[in-house]
C-alpha cells in the first residue's frame, strides 16, 4: 500500500500484490485494516489540502490578487503547490495592479533565503524576478486588446514543455470593446444583448449552471459577483424564470458599473478581468441552452454558438465607434484597494500584521515517507494555529519540520478550521476528529439546495460518530452551522448552533474566552440573534457572575454595533441595488440600561455603544426610563460628537402604552431631558439667528414631535412655551406652517375615519399665534372623529379659522343621490347619538348645522321637480338629532320636515316629471297623464295603496335608521316593484302611455311612500 503524488491534483491510494502487480482498487477485505484506514485518512486530508491549494492559486489569478514572493518560495517544495504554481505567468505588483511588461512564466525559485523567482520571458530567456510582491495576472491583462500576445505566451509554454496547473493561458478570454453598440439596437439601453433569447427546457438545469459561476437566482434575475483587485463587481441577467420545473428564457445582461453609459468608453468602468469572467459565464450559459425548448430561432439571429454571438456583438460595437460614437466620459482612475479589502478577497500581503483584524501567516512544512527527495507538504497556517496543525499532522503520520514555521505575510483573522479547533483543545483526538469530516462534506454538498435536510441528516450522523467522545459534538455541530449558514440558510443553521451550546452545557468545563469568540463569529454570520445573545448572557451569569456576564454582553453588543455601522444601507450586489435598515436590535438599549446592582457605567464602552445605537436605530422604541438611564452617555456623546444633536433631533421616547396619558408622560419627560442637556432651545430655533432655514428646521422638529405624540392628553408641562417659541421664530422669518402637519394619529381613529387629527394641538398653535397656511389634503380636520374621541374642546377655536369652517361643514352634510333609482342612506351622525348631542351642545357647531338645515328647508319650500329629493335631504339631516333626542335647537326644522303633505309633494313632483321627449311643447302638454295630476289624484293613490304593500316596501328598503342602506330600485316593467304599484298608479293616474313616464311615476310613488314612512318613524321617536 502506498500513496502516489506524481499525477493529478490529489494523491492516489495504490495497492500492489506481493508479486508487484498493481490492483485496480483496494480490496474490500482490506478496508478494515488499520494501515488502510490510516492511509485513507491521510489521502483524504492531503486531497483537501491539494484542493485548497489549487483553489487559492486560482482565486489569486482570476482576481489578480497580490502574493508575497516569499510565500511562493516557501511552498515550492510541496508537490501540489508546485504543480499549481509552476508555469503560471507572474508579474510584479506595483501597488495597484500587475505590471505585465516584465512578466514571465514561473519555472522555479532560487533555493536560498530571500531567493528570487525564476521566470522565462517571451524572448525565451530565463531571468530572476526579485520583486517582493507578485501577481498571477488574469490572462486578459496579458493581451488586453487581442493583439496576439496571448498566443505568444501559449507558444512559450509549449516550448518550455510545461503544463499549467491552473487555467490561465488556456482560459477562455473575452476582450472588452472600446465602445457600446449604437442606441436603438436591441438592448443597448438596458443591457448587453449578445446572448439574448437563449431558452432552457429545465429551470433546474439553468440554476445548476448559473450556480457553478456563483450566480444567485432572485425572481426573474440572475445575479453574479466577480472580484478584482480587492473589489467586487456585479452583473445581472434578466430572465423569464418561473421555477426549476419551468422553462427559462435568457434576455439581456448588464454590469452594474456600466449602467446608463453609452458610446465610446461606455464599459471602461468595468475592469477587463471582470468583463472577461462575466462574458465567460454568460457564454457557457448560452452554449448550455436547449434547442428543443424553442431556442433554435434565436440561435439563427444571434449566432450558432457563444463565440459567434459575441463576435456579432463586437462588430456592432465597432460599427458604432466608426460612425463617430460620442464619448461616454472616462471612469475614475483606479485607486489602491485598502489592505482589509485585499485580505478579505483572499490576498496574502507582505510584512507583519498591521491592524487589529490581521494576523501573521506562516508556512509550515511536514515530511512524509510517501514523498520523494526533498519534497514535503507545506501548509499555510496562521501563527496561533501552528501547534494544533502539528498535532493533526502527527496523527496522520507526518513529521513537522524541526525548523519551525516560517512567516510569509499577513492574513485576516478568521475562524480556524475544524481540525485545528479540536486539536487546540483536545490534541489526542485528532484521528477521531478526522472521522467527522465525511458527514460534514456530505452536508456541504446538500446544503446548497436542501439545507433543512442537510442539517437533519448531519445531526443524526454526528450523534452516532461522537458517542465515544461527546466532547467532539459541539465542534462538529458548530462546523455544520457554518456550512449551512454559508449557503444562505441562517434559519436552518440556528438549531445546529443551539444544539451545540446544549451539548456544551452537558459536558461542563466551558472555555469562556473561546465561547465568546464563537458567539461573536456566529453573530457575524447572522446565526446568533438578539434572543440567543440574551440567552448567552443568562447562561454566563449562571456559570460565573452577573458582573462578568454584563461585561461580556456589553463587548458583544459593541462588536455588533460596530459591525452594523460599517455596512452601508444601500449597496450594489450582483448588479442590483439592495436597501437595508441598520440591524441593531432595540432590546440592547433596554438590557444595558440597568447596570450590575445600579445604574449603568458612564465609561468609554457605554458611550460608544450609545453613539452606535443612536445612529443604528437602537433607540427607536426606547421609553423615557431607558433614555433617562442613558443620560450620562448621552451627555458625553454630545460633548464628543457634533452630529449627536442632529441625531437626537429625530428621536423621541416611545410612550409606555398607547393611551393619551402615556403619551403626555413621554412628551413631558423628553422635553425635560432635552432642556437639561441644553438641546431644546436648539431644536426650537431659539438659539439661532432668525432665518427661513432656522424656521424650517424648528418646524420640522415640531412636526416630528407632534407626529410621535399626537393624541396626548393636555395640558403638557413645558409644551406651550416650546410651541410659542417656534411660532415666534416662524413669524419673524415670514414663514407659515401647514396646519395639520404631524397631527394625524391612528389612536384618534374610530367610526368616522380610520385616523384622526389632534385638534387640541391645532388649537394650541392658534392660541400662541402660530402663523398657519392653508390646510393641505382633501379630507379636512376630521372634526367628528375628534369629537367622538375627545369631545368638542378645541373645535370652537378651529372653527374660527375660515380655512377649516367649510371642511367641517362638509363633514356635517350627508349625501343624497338625487336619483329615483336608489334609496337614501343614513346620515353619518345617526348611529352615534353621543356625538350628535355634542354637536348640538356646541354653539359654533350648532350654528353651522343650523345653516345646513336652513338651506335644505328652503329647497323644500321651493318645491318643483326636486321637491321629493329636497324633503329626503331635510329628513336625512334632522334625523340624527331626533334619534339622539337633541331636537331642542332644531325643533323648527324638524317640524317643517314632518309637516310636508305627502299627497301635495307627490302631485307636484309628478307634474314636473314628464320624461317623454315627444311630450315636450305647449301644443302637446295634455298628451301625458302626468301633466294633469292633482293633489286629489295623489291623495287617492296614497289612500288606496294597500298597507301590506307599504310594509313590504318599507321592509325591503329599510327605513329604520339603524338598518338603512342605499339600495338600487328596479322600476322596469315586469319587476316585482312594478307589479306591486302599477295597478294602483294606472287606476289613480290615467292617461300615462309612455314607458319612461310610467317608470318615473313608479319611482316617485315609491319615494313618497318611503318619505311618508320616514316621517312616521321620526314622529314615533319624538313621542
Amino acid at each position: 500500500m502506498t500513496l502516489d503524488h506524481s499525477t493529478g491534483t490529489e494523491p492516489v491510494l495504490r495497492c500492489r500484490t506481493g508479486a508487484g502487480r498493481e490492483l485496480r482498487k483496494v480490496p474490500a477485505a482490506l478496508g478494515a485494516e488499520p494501515v488502510v484506514r490510516e492511509l485513507t485518512a491521510l489521502a483524504e486530508w492531503i486531497g483537501d489540502h491539494a484542493a485548497g491549494v489549487f483553489a487559492s492559486v486560482g482565486r489569486w489569478m482570476t482576481q489578480s490578487l497580490p502574493v508575497p514572493a516569499a510565500l511562493i518560495r516557501e511552498v515550492w517544495p510541496d508537490p501540489y503547490w508546485r504543480r499549481a504554481l509552476r508555469y503560471a505567468v507572474v508579474a510584479p505588483y506595483d501597488g495597484v495592479e500587475a505590471d505585465v511588461e516584465p512578466a514571465g512564466v514561473l519555472t522555479g525559485v532560487v533555493s536560498q533565503p530571500a531567493g528570487a523567482l525564476v521566470v522565462a520571458g517571451l524572448d525565451g530567456d530565463e531571468r530572476e524576478l526579485h520583486d517582493a510582491v507578485v501577481v498571477i495576472p488574469h490572462p486578459v491583462l496579458l493581451d488586453p486588446h487581442d493583439t496576439g500576445v496571448l498566443g505568444r505566451w501559449r507558444h512559450l509554454l509549449v516550448t518550455l514543455g510545461g503544463e499549467q496547473g491552473i487555467e490561465q493561458l488556456d482560459r477562455a478570454v473575452y476582450v472588452r470593446p472600446d465602445c457600446s453598440p449604437a442606441p436603438g439596437t436591441r438592448g443597448s439601453r438596458e443591457g448587453i444583448s449578445a446572448f439574448h433569447g437563449a431558452v432552457y427546457a429545465s429551470g433546474a438545469h439553468f440554476e445548476r449552471v448559473a450556480r457553478s459561476f456563483g450566480g444567485r437566482i432572485g425572481g426573474e434575475r440572475a445575479g453574479f459577483s466577480f472580484g478584482h483587485g480587492g473589489r467586487t463587481y456585479g452583473m445581472v441577467a434578466d430572465l423569464r424564470h418561473q421555477g426549476p420545473a419551468a422553462p427559462v428564457r435568457l434576455y439581456d445582461f448588464r454590469f452594474a458599473e456600466a449602467r446608463g453609459r453609452q458610446g465610446a468608453g461606455a464599459y471602461d468602468a468595468v475592469p477587463r478581468p471582470v468583463w472577461s469572467e462575466g462574458i465567460r459565464a454568460m457564454a457557457v450559459l448560452y452554449d448550455e441552452r436547449d434547442a428543443a425548448a424553442g431556442g433554435s430561432s434565436e440561435r439563427t439571429a444571434t449566432g450558432a454558438d457563444s463565440g459567434s454571438a459575441y463576435r456579432a456583438f463586437l462588430v456592432a460595437c465597432a460599427e458604432y465607434a466608426t460612425a463617430g460614437a460620442p464619448e461616454a466620459g472616462g471612469p475614475e482612475p483606479p485607486q489602491p484597494a485598502h489592505a482589509s479589502r485585499l485580505l478579505d478577497a483572499g490576498a496574502v500581503l507582505a510584512g507583519r500584521p498591521g491592524g487589529p483584524g490581521e494576523e501573521s501567516l506562516t508556512a509550515r512544512r511536514y515530511g512524509s515517507p510517501f514523498l520523494e527527495g526533498d519534497d514535503c507538504l507545506v501548509r499555510l497556517v496562521v501563527a496561533r494555529a501552528v501547534g494544533a496543525q502539528d498535532a493533526v499532522a502527527r496523527a496522520l503520520g507526518l513529521e513537522p519540520d524541526a525548523g519551525g514555521a516560517t512567516p510569509v505575510g499577513r492574513a485576516p483573522i478568521r475562524p480556524l478550521d475544524l481540525l485545528t479547533r479540536i486539536c487546540r483543545a483536545h490534541p489526542g483526538l485528532a484521528r477521531e476528529a478526522m472521522g467527522l469530516l465525511a458527514p460534514l462534506r456530505t452536508c456541504a454538498r446538500t446544503a446548497g439546495t436542501k439545507p433543512g435536510r442537510a442539517a437533519t441528516q448531519l445531526r443524526a450522523s454526528l450523534e452516532k460518530l461522537t458517542a465515544p467522545h461527546p466532547e467532539l459534538l459541539p465542534y462538529a455541530l458548530d462546523e455544520g452551522a457554518r456550512i449551512v449558514a454559508a449557503e444562505g440558510s441562517v434559519a436552518m443553521a440556528r438549531p445546529l448552533y443551539v444544539e451545540a451550546r446544549t451539548a456544551e452545557q452537558r459536558l461542563g468545563g466551558i472555555d469562556e474566552d473561546a465561547l465568546r469568540e464563537l458567539v461573536s463569529e456566529f453573530r457575524a454570520l447572522g446565526v446568533v440573534d438578539e434572543k440567543l445573545l440574551g440567552q448567552y448572557r443568562t447562561d454566563l451569569a449562571a456559570r460565573s457572575s452577573e458582573g462578568a456576564a454584563y461585561e461580556s454582553f456589553r463587548r458583544l453588543v459593541l462588536e455588533w454595533c460596530r459591525a452594523e455601522s460599517t455596512i452601508p444601507v444601500s449597496v450594489v450586489r450582483d448588479g442590483v441595488t439592495h436597501h437595508r435598515q441598520r440591524d441593531v436590535p432595540s432590546s440592547f438599549a433596554v438590557e444595558l440600561a440597568q447596570g450590575v446592582g445600579g445604574p449603568p457605567p458612564v465609561d468609554d464602552t457605554q458611550t460608544e455603544i450609545f453613539h452606535l445605537l443612536l445612529r443604528g436605530g437602537g433607540f427607536e422604541r426606547a421609553t423615557t426610563a431607558v433614555w433617562e438611564a442613558w443620560a450620562g452617555p448621552l451627555e458625553r456623546d454630545l460633548a464628543e460628537h457634533a452630529d449627536t444633536a442632529d441625531q437626537l433631533r429625530t428621536h423621541f421616547p416611545e410612550p409606555v402604552g398607547s393611551s393619551a396619558v402615556a403619551k403626555r408622560a413621554a412628551a413631558e419627560a423628553w422635553l425635560a431631558l432635552m432642556t437639561r442637556v441644553g438641546l431644546l432651545e436648539r431644536f426650537t430655533g431659539a438659539a439661532e439667528p432668525v432665518s427661513v432655514e432656522s424656521a424650517k428646521r424648528a418646524n420640522a422638529w415640531l412636526t416630528q414631535f407632534f407626529a410621535r405624540y399626537a393624541g396626548l392628553r393636555q395640558p403638557v408641562e413645558g409644551l406651550e412655551p416650546v410651541v410659542a417659541s417656534v411660532a415666534a421664530l416662524t413669524r419673524a422669518a415670514g414663514e407659515t406652517r401647514e396646519p395639520l402637519a404631524g397631527l394625524r394619529a391612528r389612536s384618534l381613529g374610530g367610526d368616522f375615519w380610520g385616523v384622526g387629527f389632534d385638534l387640541a394641538l391645532l388649537a394650541l398653535m392658534k392660541r400662541v399665534g402660530m402663523p398657519l397656511g392653508e390646510p393641505e389634503g382633501e379630507h379636512g380636520p376630521h372634526a367628528l372623529q375628534w369629537i367622538q374621541r375627545r369631545g368638542t374642546a378645541g373645535v370652537e377655536c378651529v372653527l374660527a379659522d375660515p380655512g377649516f369652517r367649510e371642511p367641517i361643514r362638509g363633514e356635517l352634510i350627508g349625501a343624497v343621490r338625487g336619483s329615483l333609482g336608489y334609496t337614501v342612506t343614513r346620515h353619518c351622525l345617526t348611529p352615534f347619538p353621543k356625538v350628535t348631542r355634542q354637536v348640538a351642545g356646541s354653539e359654533p357647531l350648532r350654528e353651522l348645522m343650523a345653516g345646513v338645515l336652513d338651506e335644505r328647508a328652503r329647497r323644500v319650500r321651493a318645491g318643483g321637480a326636486g321637491g321629493l329629493f329636497a324633503l329626503q335631504d331635510l329628513l336625512l339631516h334632522v334625523e340624527p338629532f331626533v334619534v339622539a333626542g337633541a331636537v331642542r335647537h332644531f325643533d323648527g326644522y324638524v317640524r317643517e320636515a314632518l309637516a310636508v303633505d305627502p299627497a301635495a309633494l307627490l302631485a307636484e313632483t309628478l307634474r314636473a316629471g314628464c320624461l317623454a321627449p315627444a311630450h315636450e311643447g305647449d301644443e302637446r302638454v295634455t298628451s301625458c297623464g302626468l301633466r294633469a295630476v292633482t293633489a286629489d289624484h295623489a291623495r287617492e293613490l296614497l289612500e288606496t295603496t294597500d298597507e301590506a304593500v307599504r310594509d313590504r316596501h318599507a321592509a325591503m328598503f329599510g327605513v329604520e335608521p339603524a338598518t338603512r342602506r342605499s339600495r338600487y330600485l328596479d322600476f322596469r316593467p315586469g319587476s316585482a316593484f312594478a307589479q306591486d304599484l302599477l295597478p294602483g298608479v294606472g287606476k289613480a293616474l290615467p292617461g300615462i302611455t309612455d314607458d319612461s313616464c310610467r317608470s318615473h311615476a313608479l319611482g316617485v310613488v315609491q319615494g313618497v311612500l318611503w318619505c311618508e314612512r320616514w316621517q312616521a318613524t321620526l314622529r314615533g321617536l319624538m313621542s
